[in-house]
């Protein structure tokens, strides 16, 4: 109770202790995107195709206080990855004059804030996983948390150090202990900090990211809790830019197959801009020996390894034409999954507002 408390009256009195304006502004965006992907298994001779067609619609609504306190939340009213969901809402952000910003509500976790953007091929294209692979998907794995919680962000220069930035964050919400292994895990209390670190090497401009995520869980019979970090880099130099992150660690499933994952995730990428095109590859390896619930790791791993390539080309303003290919060899239990691996293509259209 003490810890919903702590975040309730910081709200609470932050907002109480501004004039607030009378009307707050919004604004709108969002893009839709139309294309086709095919894909060509390696269990099947027959390649297959299917129209995609994905939109997302974004409300934001903000205003600054008589203190000069910027308060800002939002919506989304359609969401590509979501499928039959239209409507999420945000928590709130609190912006302060010296920079720094304070997350209250479905604030996420700072290891998730402070992960680079790796280069990649871009596109709709992907084969999905065998619904039992369990290895990771992004360098961020284990990163969850209840939405009771908050996240701080530092002001640019943190601590004096130029370049640097850093984030803190807290979530806790009790729930019912579990005690079978059939039943599902809930993430009950979540700590993470996260770093950025930006300067100039030369004529690059250098990106260090890294975070470490610990988190507990409302189920008796695990043995493991999520304990995972991550880093990566990104240099850019002219219009080319190249990227590497890793992130390892342990979790448990809270959703899918009931299990707890020791995994680790490598990513690498680089994209190159020429005018209105641009030219992007990129790679990702994961592993996962996934057990069920109280059980030591033993069996062989799950893995998932694709490589793929882009060329994204500005039509017009808001329009963007893209090509890309991608090749995934997934394995279950280290065995080959055939009907999950294979190559795919993308050719579409992206229109923004």
């Amino acid at each position: 109770m003490k810890k919903e408390l702590l975040v309730a009256s910081a709200l609470v009195s932050t907002l109480g202790a501004a004039g607030i304006a009378e009307a707050a502004s919004s604004t709108i965006s969002g893009h839709h995107k139309v294309g086709v992907v095919g894909k060509d298994l390696d269990s099947s001779s027959t390649n297959t195709r299917a129209s995609d067609q994905q939109s997302t619609f974004t409300v934001s609504i903000s205003e600054t206080t008589d203190s000069g306190i910027k308060i800002s939340t939002g919506f989304d009213l359609a969401e590509e990855s979501s499928g039959s969901a239209t409507h999420d809402p945000s928590g709130l952000t609190l912006t302060f004059t010296d920079g720094s910003k304070l997350d209250l509500v479905e604030a996420g976790t700072a290891t998730g804030s402070h992960a680079v953007s790796v280069p990649g091929a871009g596109g709709e294209q992907g084969i999905s996983a065998t619904t039992v692979n369990n290895a990771p998907t992004a360098i961020t794995m284990g990163a969850a948390s209840d939405a009771i919680g908050f996240e701080y962000h530092t002001a640019a220069d943190a601590f004096g150090v130029e370049g640097l930035k850093a984030s803190v964050s807290f979530a806790s919400n009790d729930t019912a202990l579990v005690t079978q292994t059939s039943q599902t895990a809930s993430i009950e209390t979540t700590y993470s900090v996260g770093v950025t670190y930006v300067t100039d090497a030369g004529d690059s401009t250098v990106t260090v990211g890294a975070g470490l995520v610990e988190a507990t869980n409302n189920n008796s019979t695990t043995t493991e809790e999520n304990s995972a970090m991550h880093i990566g880099l990104t240099a850019v130099t002219g219009d080319l830019t190249v990227g590497v992150g890793y992130g390892t660690g342990t979790y448990v499933q809270t959703g899918g197959d009931l299990v707890q994952v020791d995994g680790d995730f490598t990513s690498a990428g680089a994209k190159y801009v020429s005018g209105d095109i641009t030219f992007a590859v990129g790679m990702t390896s994961a592993e996962g020996k996934d057990e069920a619930y109280g059980t030591a790791f033993s069996s062989a791993a799950d893995a998932r390894d694709t490589i793929g390539a882009s060329i994204a080309y500005a039509v017009a303003s808001g329009v963007t034409a893209t090509l890309g290919y991608t090749d995934i060899d997934d394995k279950d239990e280290g065995a080959a999954s055939t009907n999950t691996s294979g190559s795919s293509w993308y050719v579409g259209a992206t229109i923004s507002f």
